[in-house]
């Protein structure tokens, strides 16, 4: 996995709690069921990656590891609707998974709404499979949610023969 791919001018770093309020703006802007300031600060302890260019974020991304089951869940990821297409998830996802490889963890899950066809493409060029689907009922016919969960087997760190599965080309 490379992650000298980025233009200049564009950055992948940890979150601050500095950047809650414009991640959080991205967040409205991108699911209807958005996050609250204190869900945002209590991640930051995990991985919480901002995507900048300039000095403006463009995307973030939230994942929890559970080290005792060597397993890490990618939680939350979105790119401001105005940046979106420019690869700014792809490269966001491909750090979090380098960061997970480098930590050992074997196992790296996600839920994806069935409707978000072109954030389950981008899972499958790295090799995800969907493993479950998920289906919350709502008080409204016809109103139900679908998720997949998907799935990725991490490479042990220094295993070069299963990078390319995991880079997301």
């Amino acid at each position: 996995m490379s992650g000298n791919s980025l233009n200049r001018g564009e950055n992948i770093r940890s979150a601050t709690e500095q950047d809650i309020d414009r991640v959080m703006e991205i967040d409205r802007l991108s699911f209807s069921d958005p996050w609250c300031y204190n869900f945002y600060k209590s991640s930051l302890k995990d991985i919480f990656l901002v995507f900048e260019k300039g000095r403006e974020i463009c995307g973030y991304l939230v994942a929890c590891v559970c080290h005792d089951l060597e397993k890490a869940v990618i939680i939350r990821v979105a790119v401001h609707p105005d940046h979106r297409g420019a690869g700014f998830g792809r490269s966001l996802l491909r750090r979090c998974l380098e960061i997970l490889v480098e930590k050992g963890i074997g196992v790296v899950e996600l839920d994806v709404e069935l409707v978000s066809r072109a954030a389950i493409k981008l899972y499958e060029k790295f090799g995800f499979k969907i493993e479950n689907i998920l289906v919350f009922p709502s008080d409204y016919p016809g109103d139900e949610e679908t998720f997949y969960v998907m799935r990725l087997q991490l490479p042990e760190p220094g295993n070069r023969g299963e990078q390319q599965e995991v880079n997301g080309e």
